[in-house]
């Protein structure tokens, strides 16, 4: 999938400045600088698939080692002009879920890498390995459940019911699509591989209920949605209904 991602990185970028993408980095900010906080410490930080470093670069700017793993080299630069401009150091280094840096780290990210994966790739054996003894690991992607709740306010009843029933998921930005990754699978491939789950936290939980996106462009409307979003994002139930499922796991 690396070509496909590196000629949609210009469109990539035109993602990351809208409100939308703008709520669902600021709510992964918020739940990895709890686990930081957490574990203590200057960490060392794996982000497994971390392309242009969005997730990660906040933990670099918080005093953090990080190293990021993605399969596109045109990505990786863009971690790193982003580093540069951010005036953080980073490591980035080529490769995927089948070709990780050997070592234990403090805290592992991989998200939004397991739908471009096979279901028995052996991910989360693979990610557990690379977690040190009671260190962390945050597992990320797109949540099927929202995805239906989506197409039907967005679209009506036509529209849920064939998100409902698709075997795949369009990404649009990417012009491909992608395998449902459900939670319950994911926990189930975790406790095999010797993790527990410690959380669980929705993203664009609100956001993505409401259609009004012109509205969202106000700053004072953007920064009450963005309070709410953070207020839902570890709150039953409203955290099994966003836009993505984010989950932590220790070692």
């Amino acid at each position: 999938m690396g070509d496909v991602f590196s000629e949609k990185l210009m469109q990539w970028r035109e993602y990351t400045e809208t409100p939308w993408a703008r709520v669902r980095y600021a709510t992964v900010a918020e739940v990895l600088r709890r686990q930081s906080d957490a574990l203590g410490g200057r960490l060392r930080v794996l982000d497994v698939g971390g392309g242009d470093g969005h997730d990660a670069l906040p933990l670099a700017q918080a005093g953090h080692d990080v190293t990021i793993v993605d399969p596109s080299q045109a990505w990786l630069d863009e971690a790193q002009r982003r580093a540069e401009a951010a005036d953080v150091g980073i490591r980035t280094v080529l490769g995927d879920l089948d070709e990780l840096p050997r070592g234990e780290w403090d805290l592992v990210l991989c998200h939004f890498v397991l739908r471009y994966r096979p279901a028995d790739a052996g991910d989360l054996a693979a990610l557990a390995e690379c977690v040190r003894p009671g260190g962390r690991l945050s597992v990320m992607d797109v949540n099927p459940a929202g995805r239906v709740l989506r197409a039907l306010v967005g679209e009506g009843p036509s529209a849920a019911a064939a998100a409902l029933h698709a075997e795949r998921i369009a990404v649009q930005t990417f012009q491909t699509d992608a395998r449902k990754v459900e939670v319950d699978e994911v926990e189930a491939d975790a406790a095999a591989s010797g993790l527990t789950a410690i959380g669980r936290y929705g993203n664009r939980i609100a956001n993505d209920l409401l259609l009004d996106n012109v509205a969202k462009h106000d700053p004072a409307y953007f920064d009450e949605l963005l309070e709410l979003e953070l207020e839902l994002c570890d709150r039953e139930p409203f955290n099994r209904i966003g836009f993505a499922w984010q989950l932590i796991f220790e070692r």
